[in-house]
């Protein structure tokens, strides 16, 4: 959902007990502090990023669907698939190949499951069944290694979402209507 700057401030000053206007109630002049308004101003976006990336993935749904190529190093279909992740990434919420059972597992490459994935025994490695997806970071930007398909040319992406990085744009930001009150709640306690 869209919130404007005049809404996330004037429900941050309101939950931390300030005054619902910007306007203070006594001008005191300029006394070299920042005012309340602008240090959640210099919070809104590093608040809202901290809150998305500690959320839950059911409260983030839907996300943005990812429509990218995937690249197979060794035969389409067969093995490993590489995704191209877009660059304002945040969080791979979900993905699913078309020869898969079900989304894939999501982790990083510091996980410690992902050294298994090159394993050459099928059971230890994702597969059709137990799909994995590892979110990496490579020389041309953030990529997810899919683990793994067995059925060759045919096999596309079915599915992937992610959420994007939070940023103000055309005087707001999209922010999921359930985490709204966490991003207010982050801004009062960096107040």
């Amino acid at each position: 959902m869209f919130y404007t700057i005049h809404d996330i401030l004037r429900d941050t000053r309101i939950h931390a007990g300030y005054n619902a206007c910007e306007r203070p109630l006594i001008d005191l002049g300029d006394d070299g502090n920042l005012t309340i308004d602008q240090q959640i101003m210099a919070n809104i976006e590093p608040a809202a990023r901290t809150v998305m990336e500690e959320a839950p993935p059911e409260l983030l749904s839907p996300g943005i669907p990812v429509h990218r190529r995937l690249v197979w190093p060794e035969a389409p279909g067969k093995g490993m698939a590489v995704l191209p992740l877009p660059d304002d990434f945040l969080r791979l919420l979900s993905v699913r190949l078309t020869d898969w059972h079900r989304p894939a597992r999501i982790i990083d490459e510091s996980h410690p499951d992902y050294r298994w994935q090159s394993s050459p025994y099928a059971g230890l490695r994702g597969n059709p069944s137990r799909p994995v997806a590892v979110i990496c970071r490579q020389p041309q930007g953030m990529v997810v290694e899919l683990y793994a398909s067995t059925a060759g040319r045919g096999v596309t992406l079915d599915m992937a979402q992610y959420v994007p990085i939070p940023c103000l744009r055309h005087g707001g930001m999209e922010i999921p209507l359930r985490l709204y009150d966490f991003l207010i709640t982050k801004l009062v306690s960096l107040l």
